[in-house]
């Protein structure tokens, strides 16, 4: 029973120590972006690679919220941008 509560204590304290010493991971950054494969356009059969930025908006939120008003672009890109992804199967 000792060593239950013994390893209890230790995980406890990894889980603060952690939480304490490490800054929340932002959902988004400035100028993030990322690549994706995605339809051309609404109602497109054809896959493109599409370059996804993400840029925080000034905006101001009631005190409550937990997100960030971002402003999404995308662009279709070369497909080489994309070739570390795996490209989806279409049926």
């Amino acid at each position: 029973m000792l060593k239950f509560v013994i390893a209890a204590l230790v995980a406890l304290e990894i889980v603060l120590l952690n939480s304490w010493a490490l800054p929340p991971a932002n959902a988004t950054s400035p100028g993030a972006e990322v690549y994706i494969w995605d339809y051309a356009s609404v109602g497109s059969h054809e896959l493109v690679c599409k370059k996804v930025v993400f840029h925080p908006k000034n905006q101001s939120l009631p005190s409550s919220a937990e997100v960030q008003p971002v402003r999404i672009d995308s662009r279709i890109v070369n497909d080489a941008d994309c070739s570390h992804l795996t490209k989806p199967i279409l049926k």
